[in-house]
């Protein structure tokens, strides 16, 4: 079943099976046994390749619901203790996961050392998708989560700075305003990135020229910013790292609207491990906020300090 459900979302026999972690010929063989069982024609040769049959979507919807309901089961069986065992799926949006997820998950270990952590980088709707498919555990992303299936709690306020070249005209001042982006060129993620939809909010109020040079991370944006293409919205928790020392990169506060971003840890509310979750989202909550107060302060004095893990501080 989790043969069929790859094949299905993935369309390709290569793709499915590197999924998986088999070799082509293994999942091509169970998909051809599970059609013998069945008697059902799950695929279809079309030229070179193949394609799902209608009746192979069909069984392949009804292949997720098992595996959720089986997946459940598993979890109500651990649920017991107070302590969560086993693996322990989790993702993050691609715009959090080299910032934040290294403290999140030293939190979750340390609460729950005999977890086996299995990780992955989705974007916002891959994310979700997987979650309520039961293919995770927790997700770290971005609100708002518009998921009646789905429990969060936020771990982290995000606020946006400013970031430019050094010779930009805005880098003298302590302090920006959303007004000083009219007529800026913003440059932005692609499309699929959350993020690129709340910095667009944040620059169509005031008429800045929003720019999409195939941007893929945050990081080849900021390599943009530094060779003086434009400037972007960055997140706090990014800026220990986009822009440290030497980066080429300099950050500021805005000083009239707080533009930022809130992130949650997100699960199913029907997880038999949901309370260990909502406690898991508190800890990480606790341990996240020491991180939003000191890089907000060295940024609105106009250089980031060291970071507690050593990062080195931006000029």
């Amino acid at each position: 079943m989790e043969y069929l459900v790859a094949l299905d979302a993935h369309g390709h026999i290569g793709r499915a099976a590197a999924a998986c972690f088999v070799s082509q010929p293994t999942l091509s063989t169970q998909i051809r046994q599970l059609e013998r069982h069945l008697g059902v024609a799950i695929t279809e040769r079309v030229g070179r390749g193949i394609v799902v049959t209608p009746a192979g979507h069909e069984l392949a919807e009804r292949a997720r619901a098992v595996l959720r309901d089986t997946d459940e089961m598993l979890e109500w069986g651990r649920s017991g203790s107070a302590d969560l065992s086993g693996p322990l799926r989790i993702a993050a949006i691609p715009t959090a996961a080299p910032y934040l997820l290294a403290r999140v998950l030293a939190v979750i270990r340390e609460r729950h050392p005999d977890v086996q952590l299995c990780l992955d980088e989705l974007k916002a709707s891959a994310l979700i998708e997987s979650l309520t498919a039961a293919q995770l555990d927790v997700g770290l992303m971005a609100m708002p989560v518009a998921e009646d299936d789905l429990e969060h709690t936020v771990v982290f306020e995000d606020p946006f700075l400013l970031a430019m070249a050094p010779r930009h005209r805005l880098a003298r001042q302590p302090t920006v305003a959303t007004d000083d982006l009219a007529g800026e060129t913003v440059l932005l993620l692609e499309e699929g990135h959350c993020l690129r939809c709340q910095v667009l909010k944040v620059c169509r109020n005031v008429g800045a020229r929003e720019v999409s040079k195939g941007g893929t991370s945050l990081a080849t944006i900021c390599q943009m910013v530094a060779a003086g293409i434009g400037v972007t919205l960055l997140p706090t928790s990014a800026a220990p790292i986009e822009a440290r020392r030497g980066s080429g990169i300099v950050v500021r506060p805005f000083s009239d609207v707080t533009a930022s971003r809130q992130l949650a840890l997100t699960w199913r509310h029907r997880s038999p491990a949901a309370p260990l979750y909502q406690e898991l989202a508190e800890l990480i909550a606790a341990r996240l906020a020491d991180l939003d107060s000191g890089v907000s302060s060295a940024a609105a004095s106009g250089s980031l300090k060291p970071d507690a893990d050593g990062t080195a501080p931006a000029r």
